[in-house]
């Protein structure tokens, strides 16, 4: 079973795990995350809190054409894209704060976790 921190609140969890992710060292490679389940941050708690019932997984991901994502993705009993919305810009205020204009693609998974991505870092430069 896997052993999830649990915080009180979601600024409290968000501090501690945006510290964790956005270190260059804890970005995860999709072609290996890809290939190798394990790897995926869902199944790894680390990359992972908890809050009451809502949970709460985010990583930073390098593509194989070198370009950043950052992905937070929330699951709760009774959760909607609307209030993981509000989740994640109360998980991100205090270091990332949301911009008018900035675009997320969100997708909801078989298993009920609302995924939010957006570019991380610029393109990648070109020679």
């Amino acid at each position: 079973m896997l052993s999830i921190q649990e915080h009180a609140t979601v600024d409290e969890a968000s501090s501690e795990l945006l510290d964790f992710v956005l270190e260059p060292y804890n970005w995860l490679s999709l072609t290996r995350t890809g290939t190798d389940p394990a790897t995926w941050p869902g199944q790894n708690t680390l990359y992972q809190r908890r809050v009451g019932p809502l949970r709460i997984c985010a990583s930073v991901d390098v593509a194989a054409t070198l370009d950043v994502f950052l992905h937070i993705a929330f699951r709760a009993p009774g959760l909607t894209p609307v209030k993981a919305a509000d989740h994640l810009e109360s998980f991100l205020k205090h270091r990332l704060p949301l911009t008018p204009n900035s675009e997320w693609q969100v997708e909801v998974d078989e298993r009920r976790w609302i995924h939010f991505s957006r570019r991380y870092a610029g393109p990648p430069l070109k020679a």
